[in-house]
């Protein structure tokens, strides 16, 4: 089978789309690489050439609150006897134990260390 173009250069080439064959001058290659005629041909869309900076995803700095030490009151701070009550929760003439009773209670029976 002959071809018959306008010129000795030209041959017989399928459109990649459509699937029609045309003279190899009529052919034209397409922005993603595809061999196609005038009528699928088109232009490639100017927002894909668009450049977009990759965005670094750092999160914010966490920090849990630290543990804050919250006073309570019991038998032994609120007693009135120096080095044993707690200011806030000393009151006087609150307890009926002896010092040495709530200092052994406080060191856990274990005094003098």
């Amino acid at each position: 089978m002959t071809w018959k173009g306008k010129w000795p250069g030209t041959w017989p080439v399928n459109c990649d789309v459509c699937g029609f064959r045309f003279p190899s001058d009529q052919i034209k290659k397409r922005w993603d690489g595809a061999y196609t005629c005038a009528k699928d041909w088109e232009t490639r869309h100017p927002q894909t050439l668009i450049k977009i900076r990759g965005e670094t995803a750092v999160p914010d700095p966490v920090r849990h609150n630290p543990i804050e030490y919250l006073p309570y009151c019991n038998i032994i701070t609120s007693s009135a006897y120096a080095g044993l009550g707690t200011a806030g929760c000393m009151k006087a003439g609150n307890t009926i134990f002896t010092y040495t009773f709530l200092l052994g209670l406080s060191t856990n029976g274990h005094e003098g260390t």
